[in-house]
């Protein structure tokens, strides 16, 4: 007997009826979750009775949902799905989907915990976070003129979109002039992704959603241009930069563009006593001494540090600056991961005014260095605000200044498999007293714990220039 035939022999079909052909939506989610590396994958659900298969579907090939495990087979023109038979059938396929599964281990799922994937995944994969974002005018608004001012970088073109959420950005692309645009999507919006293309006609017909990790993704030929909203809070949140560094490394020919293609974080030192009080008296809760007859107090000091170890994001009023900012630029069309696991800013801050320092900061920016036009998206204070507003890193310990001193010291971010940072700030500020040691205060914050805190402002038109006025 063919082994092939052997291995379907070990295999029940799924239902009573002898074989359940799946729909263009059930074969996607099928194929979502492939554990031997997606090959160009595009069923589509079937609204006219035609039906498109994979174009490199392999007969018996073994797949997963979940912790279910099938056999999937081709017959009469219908793609239908087996299951395995007792227990040593679920065994065998069980150890060669594992086995497959290691071979094909991916950089991805080495740097990452699944469970922080799931999440990330599941939540990108809801409407309404995408709509967050595509309402974001900022955001929505500049990749939009980014991208259809520069039609001389895309006209026909092929591009690939490095998370393409929704694919909007792809739907861009395509009516900037690409010839082709693979979008690529992990999450379940790739399906919502695909509808969209499907609704457009004229220019959505240029785009094909390719469901799956990048990491896992084959591809004939590399791609003219890569686009991509890969910016989290501070910039790196989230770890999508490193895909986007792959998604270069592996598909992008060489003098390819890449939009955006620079990417930089900004640090200031700033004073606002209302944010400080703020955050002491949530701990005061904990000072309680007869708390329904229990003593809060000894639990008040990991409270307070537990507070001060929380990024605050929000939109912050440039008045409570009290420095200039310093710069670390990220030049995408060059950089490798390791630029991206531990990163360094060095802070060297001359004080504008006599105040307490309470900490610093900080925001990003990122060029569309196109041909006929440069775009900035910023989102710095006093620009129009945006989704990812900005972010403070708050000192448990204030440092006092007086205008003309120096703040010095380092911001630190590290990165680890929850998709995101710690960061560890160090600040060094003047003597008290002559003769006394310098100020130094220290803080370990988790840059995947926000403090959300009056996050509203109103949006005005985004400029198009460098952004200067808080950046040199």
């Amino acid at each position: 007997m063919p082994e092939s035939d052997a291995k379907a022999a070990l295999y029940t079909p799924l239902s009573d009826s002898g074989s359940v052909t799946w729909d263009g939506a059930e074969a996607v989610a099928v194929s979502k979750e492939l554990d031997r590396g997606v090959r160009s994958i595009n069923i589509t659900r079937i609204t006219d009775g035609a039906r498109l298969l994979p174009p490199n579907f392999s007969d018996n090939d073994i797949w997963r949902v979940g912790t279910n495990y099938f056999l999937i087979k081709q017959e009469g023109g219908k793609v239908i799905a087996l299951k395995p038979t007792g227990s040593a059938a679920a065994h065998i396929l069980n150890s060669t989907v594992e086995s497959n599964a290691q071979e094909k281990s991916n950089e991805f799922s080495q740097k990452t915990d699944e469970a922080s994937a799931e999440s990330y995944f599941h939540y990108y994969g809801m409407l309404q976070h995408q709509q967050n974002m595509l309402q974001d005018f900022i955001r929505t608004g500049t990749y939009y003129a980014a991208i259809t001012e520069n039609r001389a970088d895309f006209e026909g073109k092929t591009v690939m979109d490095v998370g393409a959420g929704s694919g909007i950005l792809s739907l861009f692309a395509a009516q900037a002039g690409a010839a082709k645009v693979y979008a690529v999507e992990a999450s379940d919006m790739a399906d919502h992704a695909a509808h969209l293309a499907e609704a457009n006609p004229g220019f959505g017909e240029r785009v094909q959603v390719l469901h799956g990790r990048l990491e896992q993704l084959s591809l004939d030929a590399k791609v003219d241009i890569l686009i991509s909203e890969p910016m989290g809070t501070l910039l790196v949140n989230e770890r999508m930069l490193e895909t986007y560094i792959y998604a270069r490394k592996h598909f992008l020919k060489p003098g390819g563009k890449m939009f955006p293609s620079v990417g930089r974080i900004h640090v200031a030192a700033f004073s606002d006593e209302i944010l400080y009080g703020e955050m002491v008296s949530k701990a005061a809760f904990w000072l309680q001494g007869n708390f329904y007859g229990v003593s809060l107090a000894s639990l008040h000091g990991a409270a307070l540090s537990g507070y001060f170890s929380q990024v605050v994001v929000d939109a912050i009023p440039p008045e409570v600056l009290v420095s200039r900012c310093t710069t670390k630029l990220f030049d995408f069309e060059r950089i490798g991961d390791e630029d991206l696991e531990d990163i360094v800013v060095p802070i060297d801050l001359p004080i504008s005014a006599t105040c307490q320092v309470h900490g610093v900061a900080t925001w990003f920016d990122v060029l569309f260095n196109g041909t006929t036009t440069q775009r900035w998206l910023s989102t710095a204070p006093g620009q129009p605000t945006t989704h990812w507003f900005q972010l403070r890193c708050v000192l448990e310990k204030p440092i006092a200044v007086t205008a003309g001193d120096s703040i010095t010291g380092e911001l630190r971010l590290k990165a680890h498999q929850r998709q995101s940072y710690d960061i560890l700030l160090t600040l060094t500020g003047p003597p008290l007293a002559p003769g006394h040691p310098p100020q130094t205060a220290t803080g370990r914050l988790a840059l995947k714990e926000p403090y959300f805190r009056q996050l509203n402002s109103p949006m005005p038109e985004q400029p198009t220039a460098d952004p200067v006025g808080l950046v040199q």
